[in-house]
C-alpha cells in the first residue's frame, strides 16, 4: 500500500500473491529457511525479493544483494546518509572475514581487530574513523554486525562471515589458502560453506581437483558440490 500508494483490492491481492512467493521459496530453501530465523534477515530477504521479484537462486547473489541493503540501501530508506559507500564498508569486512574464519571464530573484540582495521581506514584518506567508531557504526547502524555481550561482536549470521571470506580470497587471489585445508578433516568441515560460496564465483578446476586427489567420502560430497555450483 505504501510503495504503490493506493490501497484497493488489486493491490492487496499482488501483496498477498507477493507474499506466498516469498513464502514457498523459504520453504524451498533450506539456506533461505536458516536466515530467515533471525528477524532482521529476514526482512533483508524480503527487501530483495519486493525489489527483484524473486529471491536469487544462486546464493551469493542473495548475500550480495543483502550485504548491499545492509550497508547502503537501509540507510537510503531511513533518510540517512554515509561518508563510506558499501563498497568501501565491504573493502574492509573482506579481510576481517578471511581473519575470523583463519582463528577458526566467530566471535572477536574490538582489540582483536583494531589493527586490521586501522590499516584498512588507512587507505580511506577522506575519512577519520577511528576502529571503534567504525565497528559501532556496522552495529548500531548498517546491523551487519552484532553485540553479543559486552565487549564481543560477531556478524549478524555465519553466513555473511563465510561470503564475506569467499569474495575476499576470490578478489586477492588467495585459492591456495582453500588448497592446503584438505588434509586437515577438522578445518575442512569449518571451511566448506566458504569454499562453496568460491567455488560459486567462478572456475571451481582447482578446488574439485585437490578434493579427487586424495579422496573420502567428505571430499567426494564437496567436489559434486564444487561441480554443481561453480559458474
Amino acid at each position: 500500500i505504501k510503495s504503490q500508494g493506493d490501497d484497493d483490492m488489486g493491490v492487496r491481492e499482488e501483496a498477498d500473491r507477493q507474499a506466498n512467493q516469498l513464502l514457498q521459496e523459504i520453504k524451498n530453501s533450506n539456506a533461505l529457511q536458516d536466515l530467515s530465523e533471525n528477524p532482521l534477515l529476514l526482512t533483508m530477504i524480503a527487501t530483495v525479493h519486493r525489489r527483484r521479484g524473486s529471491i536469487p537462486r544462486n546464493r551469493v547473489e542473495l548475500y550480495r544483494d543483502i550485504c548491499q541493503v545492509l550497508l547502503e540501501k537501509r540507510q537510503q530508506a531511513k533518510g540517512m546518509t554515509d561518508v563510506l559507500t558499501a563498497s568501501q564498508k565491504q573493502a574492509i569486512l573482506q579481510p576481517l572475514s578471511l581473519e575470523l574464519m583463519r582463528r577458526k571464530t566467530r566471535k572477536f573484540t574490538l582489540a582483536d581487530i583494531a589493527p586490521l582495521l586501522k590499516a584498512k581506514l588507512a587507505n580511506l584518506p577522506q575519512v577519520q574513523f577511528a576502529p571503534e567508531e567504525f565497528l559501532k557504526r556496522l552495529q548500531e547502524v548498517d546491523a551487519l554486525i552484532a553485540k553479543e555481550q559486552e565487549g564481543e561482536f560477531e556478524f549478524a549470521h555465519l553466513s555473511f562471515q563465510e561470503y564475506l571470506a569467499a569474495v575476499e580470497i576470490k578478489d586477492t587471489h588467495q585459492e591456495a589458502c582453500l588448497l592446503e585445508i584438505f588434509d586437515d578433516t577438522e578445518k575442512l568441515a569449518w571451511w566448506a560453506e566458504t569454499m562453496k560460496l568460491y567455488a560459486a564465483q567462478g572456475d571451481a578446476t582447482r578446488l574439485i581437483e585437490t578434493a579427487l586427489a586424495a579422496p573420502n567420502f567428505e571430499k567426494l560430497l564437496l567436489a559434486t558440490d564444487f561441480w554443481q555450483v561453480a559458474v
